[in-house]
């Protein structure tokens, strides 16, 4: 299941002081936001709309938006992250007709110290990533523990436990402290070729897949030995990329990557073309090794947009020493 942020109202059960505590709140929060984006966490769960927040009584979200005060930077980025990304409300907006869900949800109850805790609930309830508002020195964490009151169905007894929570209130919380976790959750995600491919846009934004690397990613089962290699490699073109932003690619940062010999190019090198999206037929020279089977990515570097393209997967192409 694709990781949710839920939303955790009880970091605002105290309201702002002042409006310039207000701003800082708000400020640290789409740092959050912004880091949960930049590591693929962009399902955001809350009850109410982003309008209906209440900063303070004489400082409602919506005065935010027209705060000029603020930086437009930062409040274009909300707005934007609330229609871009997937914004359900209240949580479980989408799971209305999963009935295992519902059943489970309506004999739970998480709780915070004494209080009732519904968007930490949700949070347990989902696998998902608590979210606060940087409002009381409680929420200045990674983690939470939540009280879980659960009613067995048979015997109507209630069976009390407790749950640390995945939680953050500052960008570094999801940058850093839980970066492990979220990747090895997106990665969960991506079972199959075809999981591949038609996430590659929300994960891979800065790699170009040709119409046949496709087919040939697609191609491949949750079973197949050649996808936890695949995976990893992928995510780690997709870093290179990211940071690549002006001059030249340099390849050799590559890890276990090379380009073929001349002999092998004069010999083969049409074997290394393939057309890209764009309609152009380029080559692709340099290679990723390490795959089982001796299989191979090839890939080349596109400064005009600085993205990396993935123009073949699959088995070994010929080369001058083993032609066949």
């Amino acid at each position: 299941m694709t990781i949710s942020l839920v939303f955790n109202e009880l970091s605002l059960r105290r309201p702002a002081p002042d409006i310039q505590t207000a701003r800082t709140w708000m400020t640290e929060l789409v740092e959050t936001l912004k880091a949960a984006a930049d590591s693929n966490v962009t399902v955001l769960r809350m009850r109410d709309n982003f309008k209906d927040l209440s900063l303070s009584p004489d400082y409602p979200l919506a005065a935010w938006f027209g705060d000029n005060r603020v930086s437009r930077d930062e409040r274009d980025f909300v707005l934007a992250y609330a229609t871009q990304y997937s914004f359900i409300r209240p949580y479980d907006g989408d799971l209305r007709g999963d009935e295992e869900f519902q059943s489970h949800r309506r004999l739970f109850e998480g709780k915070f110290g004494n209080e009732r805790a519904e968007g930490l609930g949700f949070a347990f309830l989902l696998k998902g990533l608590a979210l606060s508002i940087l409002s009381e020195s409680c929420w200045d964490t990674h983690s939470l523990e939540l009280v879980c009151e659960e009613l067995d169905p048979d015997s109507l007894d209630i069976a009390t436990f407790q749950e640390t929570l995945h939680h953050a209130s500052r960008g570094r919380h999801v940058a850093i402290d839980h970066a492990d976790w979220v990747t090895n959750r997106v990665r969960t995600d991506l079972r199959s070729g075809r999981d591949l491919v038609e996430n590659a846009f929300k994960y891979f934004p800065n790699l170009v897949f040709c119409s046949g690397a496709q087919k040939q990613i697609s191609s491949l089962t949750e079973s197949s030995l050649y996808m936890p290699t695949i995976v990893d490699r992928m995510f780690e073109l997709e870093r290179l990329a990211n940071d690549w932003n002006r001059g030249s690619f340099d390849y050799r940062q590559i890890r276990n990557a090379s380009p073929e010999s001349k002999p092998t190019m004069d010999r083969f090198g049409d074997r290394r073309e393939f057309i890209c999206p764009d309609g152009r037929k380029r080559t692709f020279e340099w290679h990723l090794k390490g795959f089982p089977n001796a299989w191979r990515v090839h890939i080349v570097a596109d400064p005009k947009v600085y993205k990396i393209l993935i123009g073949y997967v699959g088995k070994h192409l010929p080369t001058d020493k083993y032609p066949t």
